[in-house]
């Protein structure tokens, strides 16, 4: 009986042990896993690779819930350069059936994140297959060339029972050395094995990988077998420079053309001395045409001219106490009603200041809506008065060619550069420049014709970008790889401030606008 009992109890013991195996005669011990990891990779004579991974996995539900992800890089170190590397994926299946994906760039890696985001997998064993096409992975060297892959990456975060990669070369390869490496990133350590299957076909292996360890290998080849990518031709080294150079010569051309003819100012006339306003023009007026814009000055300027015509007074009250503290208070008081013989942005004010019967207003330095309608009815009469005879011979509309040219000689350059180098930090380089320059032109514009002191900084500013401009990119560029993009940069550069100083050069006041201002500014009152 006792016998009994105890081969029973063994029966029971031996039947648990063997749920923990899984249908492939793996542990789980309730442990996600994958269990096996095989890359069959065949390499091309022109050095396409053409890869299908086969990947099992057992799934609890913990990191693996809705599928599995597979890290690629997008960069390589490879013939002496940080280069780009692209992927084509064919398929990708989850139990022998089409499975739904997406992928994602983040740094330097590709992620391709198989299943949906609607869909949890039950517990159990899965199987996925990823195919997917990659060039520009081989290694040319002058005594040899290789192929170096690492098989599963190194982004796995779970333990790996088991990871196989084939190689296929083309047909009379001629191996000079082989070789594989296991552990995480960076690690020398050779657990793995080597079978020769043909004379041009080898499998590794290797077994217990840990979280985030993978199997690397390395395969050293008589150089002939692959066709090595052609080197850059002359229309791809220089064509984005010449092109850029010769548009920039046609700027300038175009910019000293168009000042010769348009905006060369005329001659000035002959000075003679005014002792009464020109033209009946106000002091706010001339101010106004002089400077080519409104100042806060003017409105004084018409208070003031207002009192001394009689129609107003203007009464100080000093509020200051002891001399330290406060300030100077003004009001103003209405003599006598606005006539006719007045300019109109002054009947203007006067309506404005005092309306209805009032006959006072103070300044006292706090907020007034009166007051600020008044300032901002002052301001707009000026400029309906003025502006469209101070806009004749602004030739404003000569910057339409040079701004569409360079936007659109910039934007090409960038992109065929781009096309030729696959170089995402430089491109991003490109896009912050180009915002960079354009906001800070659109700003120096604005006070270019206005401030003489803006025209110094600019000048100051413009120097000093130049030179650190070039000084960056004699370092920087390195046998004309990059010299595309730099030349986009150098024309952003320098057509942009040309252009600055051509919006301010084109301008040509008529000769009406110019007797104007020159008789309004030699007025002796």
């Amino acid at each position: 009986m006792k016998r009994l009992l105890f081969g029973f109890l063994v029966l029971i013991f031996s039947f648990g042990k063997a749920q923990e195996f899984s249908q492939d005669g793996v542990q789980s011990q309730n442990e996600e896993h994958i269990l096996s990891f095989h890359s069959d990779i065949q390499i091309s004579k022109d050095g396409t690779l053409n890869i299908a991974e086969k990947i099992k996995v057992y799934a609890e539900g913990n990191r693996i819930k809705r599928g599995i992800f597979r890290t690629l890089p997008t960069r390589r170190n490879l013939n002496g350069k940080n280069i780009k590397v692209k992927y084509d994926l064919i398929s990708v299946k989850k139990n022998g059936s089409d499975e739904k994906y997406h992928t994602k760039k983040t740094g330097n890696d590709l992620i391709i994140y198989f299943g949906s985001k609607n869909k949890i997998l039950s517990p159990g064993i899965y199987e996925y297959d990823l195919v997917y096409e990659t060039k520009n992975q081989i290694g040319f060297f002058p005594e040899y060339d290789e192929f170096y892959w690492n098989v599963n990456g190194n982004a796995w975060e779970l333990n790996t029972d088991e990871v196989t990669a084939k190689v296929t070369f083309p047909e009379n390869a001629e191996f000079i050395q082989t070789s594989c490496y296991t552990g995480s990133y960076g690690n020398t350590a050779s657990n793995c094995t080597e079978k020769k299957l043909s004379s041009n076909s080898i499998e590794w292996s290797a077994k217990d990988l840990k979280s985030t360890e993978g199997l690397t290998v390395a395969v050293g080849f008589k150089k002939g077998l692959i066709a090595p990518p052609l080197p850059p031709g002359n229309l791809e080294k220089y064509g984005v420079f010449g092109l850029l150079f010769a548009a920039g010569l046609g700027l300038m051309a175009y910019f000293i053309s168009t000042w010769q003819k348009f905006g060369r100012d005329p001659e000035k006339p002959i000075v003679y001395p005014q002792f009464s306003s020109p033209q009946n023009l106000s002091p706010a007026s001339m101010g106004y045409i002089e400077n080519g814009y409104y100042s806060n000055n003017f409105i004084t300027a018409a208070i003031v001219s207002l009192a001394t015509k009689g129609f107003l007074k203007i009464i100080e009250d000093d509020k200051r106490v002891l001399g330290i503290f406060g300030g100077k208070e003004y009001t103003l008081e209405k003599i006598k009603e606005q006539d006719q013989t007045l300019p109109k942005e002054e009947i203007n004010l006067m309506n404005k200041l005092f309306p209805d019967l009032e006959t006072t207003v103070s300044f006292t330095g706090t907020y007034n809506s009166k007051i600020e309608n008044a300032v901002n009815d002052f301001k707009a009469n000026l400029s309906f008065q003025h502006d469209q005879f101070l806009k004749k011979g602004n030739n404003s509309g000569k910057l339409i060619l040079p701004v569409l040219a360079i936007l659109a000689l910039y934007i090409g350059g960038i992109f065929l550069s781009f096309r030729f180098t696959d170089n995402d930090d430089y491109l991003g380089i490109g896009i912050g420049l180009f915002i960079f320059i354009f906001g800070l032109s659109v700003l120096f514009s604005i006070g270019f014709s206005r401030y003489q002191w803006v025209r110094w900084i600019y000048v100051l500013f413009s120097v000093g970008l130049v030179i650190a401009f070039f000084s960056i990119a004699i370092s920087k560029i390195s046998a004309s790889e990059n010299l595309s993009f730099f030349a986009c940069y150098a024309f952003l550069i320098l057509s942009s401030i040309a252009l600055v100083w051509y919006q301010y050069l084109i301008k040509q006041p008529t000769p009406e606008k110019l007797e104007t201002l020159w008789i309004s500014t030699k007025t002796c009152v």
